[in-house]
């Protein structure tokens, strides 16, 4: 982990604890930390199995890519010309390259982490379990674009070789070549022929919308989203990252993604819970490996049923 890994990773979580703090005026316990991580700790597995996914995506791309050698680049260029490089040239300006760049780092990555944080803290189960399932819905979709869609970003590939031409005449790479430090980071996570479509405006237009159609309140929270997603987009043109047409792509796989999740979120969750509630007594043990389970009251089994239907209306939002 490097010093920006490092930063990030400390600006995250102080940026958790503020954010609870502003959009929802509740103050952190460790009590209700402890209480969130075992409610939702299968909605925690889907996010590391995001994380462990996309190391195989990486690992796999390359080999994909160069087997297919498909370029779709040249497609998007003579759709597009260069639209993106008068957009960069009219704004262009060291204070706002250096704010855009923010943007794009440090609001995307609170929003990707604090939305379902902040629904699983506050026990608003709809919504925390649909943002979770969500964000592996929306990688499923996308893996077919990144392992065979290649889209080079338009200032490709000046971060690497500063005095070459870029794909786009004249576009500069504003982010990637910000400082060498910042250089050498992304060249570390980045491949650069990922741009479409693009995912952030995707991640951030899905969750908002999910918010907008299944959860009411959080006007507070709804205003940022939308201000951060209007900036984003501006930032990933401005700074060279992405083209006018990845925008709308991400938008697309955005809607899309919301739809199928709401169809699929309820029946999901509730074979994960029954699935836990049952668990134990899935495993094949021999007798007498386990102690004999006791003989429930009718007391009990009321208030088990009581816990189940409770869980069903957390599902449906009632």
């Amino acid at each position: 982990m490097n010093i920006i890994d490092t930063a990030l990773t400390i600006y995250l979580i102080i940026a958790f604890l503020v954010g609870i703090k502003i959009f929802t005026g509740r103050k952190i316990t460790l009590k209700a930390l402890y209480d969130m991580g075992c409610k939702y700790q299968y909605h925690f597995y889907i996010i590391i199995s995001i994380m462990i996914i996309k190391v195989f995506i990486d690992w796999a791309e390359d080999p994909i890519e160069l087997m297919l050698n498909i370029d779709f680049t040249p497609l998007i260029y003579n759709l597009e010309g260069h639209r993106v490089y008068y957009i960069q040239q009219t704004l262009l300006n060291d204070n706002l390259t250096t704010f855009f760049a923010l943007i794009y780092i440090g609001s995307f990555m609170f929003i990707m982490t604090f939305s379902f944080s902040m629904f699983a803290y506050l026990d608003k189960y709809k919504i925390a379990s649909q943002l979770a399932l969500l964000n592996i819905v929306l990688l499923f979709m996308t893996i077919p674009f990144y392992l065979l869609v290649v889209v080079y970003v338009p200032s490709y590939p000046r971060m690497l070789y500063p005095g070459s031409s870029a794909i786009v005449t004249g576009i500069e790479p504003l982010l990637y070549n910000y400082s060498p430090l910042v250089n050498e980071w992304f060249v570390g996570y980045e491949t650069f022929n990922n741009c479409f479509p693009s995912m952030h405006i995707g991640y951030p237009t899905a969750i908002l919308m999910m918010m907008m159609r299944n959860v009411k309140g959080f006007r507070g929270y709804k205003i940022f989203m939308f201000s951060m997603i209007i900036l984003i987009g501006v930032a990933i043109i401005y700074l060279g990252i992405h083209w006018l047409t990845d925008i709308f792509g991400g938008v697309g796989i955005a809607i899309l993604g919301v739809l199928i999740t709401e169809r699929i979120s309820y029946p999901f969750w509730k074979k994960v819970y029954f699935f836990d509630k049952n668990r134990s007594f899935r495993l094949e043990l021999p007798k007498g490996a386990l102690p004999e389970k006791p003989v429930k009251s009718h007391e009990e089994v009321e208030v088990q049923e009581n816990v189940d239907l409770k869980i069903e209306d957390d599902l449906k939002g009632q």
